[in-house]
């Protein structure tokens, strides 16, 4: 056994107690105050140098080898759902409403055991290592916040790793994939107005309903009439409100939805079109459109130099039969990207699925369970990483 197996195997049952007690008191973004202080207290005997971010929400540490070189940061984000728990888990959810169904959980508790276990091989680190535990990833604003408070600087890193939880991929393994591993995410509303009146009297009014269902089907043919079949998209349509009585002609109503797309220009085409249909189908109808499209997460891209460093790491270190080759991308969408605006980096895949049908169920599902035999695999995998990277440099 290895010194990061032998560590790893010391803090195994530790860092799964930690992971049940931040599962059962799951916190939405910005409001993360009691695992932020449960994050600080864990690493506070450490070497690690640790600050709590403005407004008391995420923690940021940093390590010092024994000599110098080059910064490496390690990512993981804190935040929990707005969902309902319905696992039956012994350590569910105390707070009804929310839940930690995008395994947040999971990626604070390996990260946390990671950061344990590279504080003992301090002596081997040839360079140093920042640990960002960032707050509000499921609202957007989290990545763009630690950058604001300097997450990437003081010192510079150079390199940013993150892992996220994968329900399809068997735990103990570890996935990845070269150039773009997950989408862009953009939202847009679409507001319809026509001219309310009575419902017996259709022909006095113009009515923005049936106006409405036209552009959502206007919509659907963006993607298999626009775009290139082998550009992947998807326009969905998630919400339409509107209308106050049976009675009464609408006077307006509002559409909206989300754009997913591998590409920034895509996300540009799709937006070009999608006004474009908007207004056209309402004033064909005698009604008037305005829309609103809201860039969220930029697509996620992989940087290859750390791709293939994981790749060998889990080969040498882990074996290869746990390394699995992601064929595409998700068209989920993951706030990392916006560091990556800053600095090369790479998320990969923690395989959490084994044989019962309910860790198979997509992320965000209230019936979703982790397999905890994923962490240790985590741990592992981050911190043979980081010790290789400071070896290569």
């Amino acid at each position: 056994m290895n010194i990061i197996e032998e560590k790893v195997t010391e803090i195994e049952e530790e860092i799964i107690e930690i992971r049940r007690e931040i599962h059962a008191n799951p916190e939405l973004g910005f409001q993360e105050f009691n695992t932020t202080n449960l994050i600080y207290n864990t690493l506070k005997d450490t070497e690690i140098r640790l600050e709590i971010c403005e407004g008391g929400t995420g923690v940021i540490g940093v390590l010092e080898g024994e000599t110098e070189g080059r910064v490496l940061g390690i990512r993981a984000d804190i935040d929990a759902l707005p969902i309902f728990e319905e696992t039956g888990l012994t350590f569910s959810s105390k707070t009804e409403g929310k839940m930690h169904a995008c395994g947040h959980d999971i990626h604070t508790s390996v990260l946390l055991g990671t950061a344990l276990t590279l504080n003992k091989l301090r002596k081997q680190i040839k360079g140093t290592i920042k640990f960002i535990f960032q707050p509000a990833e499921e609202t957007l604003g989290g990545a763009q916040f630690m950058i604001e408070q300097h997450a990437l600087k003081n010192p510079d890193v150079d390199h940013l790793i993150c892992l996220h939880t994968w329900p399809f991929t068997d735990v103990g393994k570890i996935g990845i994939r070269h150039n773009t591993i997950m989408a862009s995410t953009n939202e847009f509303d679409i507001k319809v107005m026509g001219d309310s009146g009575h419902a017996a009297h259709p022909h006095k009014s113009i009515d923005p309903i049936p106006v409405a269902t036209q552009i959502v089907d206007g919509l659907q043919q963006i993607v298999s009439r626009k775009l290139p079949p082998l550009e992947s998209a998807v326009v969905t349509v998630a919400q339409i409100h509107g209308g106050t009585a049976n009675n009464v002609i609408a006077k307006e109503v509002t559409i909206s939805g989300t754009v997913r797309t591998l590409q920034t220009e895509i996300s540009d085409k799709i937006k070009s079109h999608l006004k474009a249909i908007s207004k056209n189908i309402a004033e064909a109808y005698g009604a008037q459109a305005t829309i609103n499209f809201n860039p969220g997460t930029p697509p996620v891209i992989n940087d290859d130099f750390l791709v293939d460093l994981m790749e060998h790491t889990i080969k040498t270190n882990l074996g290869e039969d746990s390394l699995e080759y992601l064929s595409t991308p998700s068209l989920g969408g993951e706030d990392f990207s916006f560091y990556l605006n800053e600095v090369k980096g790479m998320l990969f895949r923690l395989g959490t699925g084994n044989e019962l049908d309910e860790s198979r169920k997509g992320l965000h599902n209230p019936k979703i369970i982790f397999d905890e035999k994923s962490i240790p695999t985590g741990i592992k995998a981050l911190s043979h990483f980081a010790v290789n990277y400071f070896d290569k440099q």
